[in-house]
């Protein structure tokens, strides 16, 4: 597995969720409570026994929300996961092709694209809602001044 270093030491995913959640003064039933992730699993997390939990897809989602909620870069240790079990970081491109090109071995080498770098942040949500609240602003204004000059048309013409 890639150790993740913290403080100038290795850590593994594991001993960093432990090392914070300890940090914080929680236990995992406290922390079962809020994440409906049962203890066991924890448990399995903290000590990366990752073969304990049902599946990639639930450890993956496990190791985001736990290390959300302990205000851990969730992303770097979901890559650290997947690294370690050797998942790709990219998915890969669909597209359409006919029941010829699928024959072929160059159809076969599937063409890969690389995964989103990063959400959006409450910054760029909140520009972005305050552009589109400036742009049905004007096109109500602008509806509602066609309506003015028509009423003033229809009634002073």
């Amino acid at each position: 597995m890639a150790p993740i270093c913290i403080g100038g030491s290795m850590a593994s995913i594991g001993e960093e969720l432990r090392r914070e959640r300890q940090r914080r003064g929680l236990t995992l039933e406290q922390i079962e409570d809020v994440l409906h992730i049962k203890v066991a699993y924890l448990h399995a997390l903290e000590h990366d026994e990752f073969s304990r939990i049902p599946g990639s897809v639930y450890t993956k989602g496990f190791i985001k929300n736990y290390s959300e909620l302990l205000g851990l870069d969730s992303r770097r240790l979901v890559d650290t996961f997947k690294n370690r079990m050797g998942e790709s970081l990219t998915i890969p491109k669909r597209r359409m092709v006919s029941k010829e090109q699928e024959k072929t071995d160059a159809f076969r080498e599937q063409e890969l694209i690389e995964a989103p770098k990063q959400r959006l942040t409450y910054e760029s949500r909140k520009a972005k809602r305050q552009k589109t609240m400036m742009i049905e602003r004007f096109v109500v204004g602008g509806i509602l001044l066609l309506i003015i000059l028509f009423l003033g048309w229809l009634f002073f013409v």
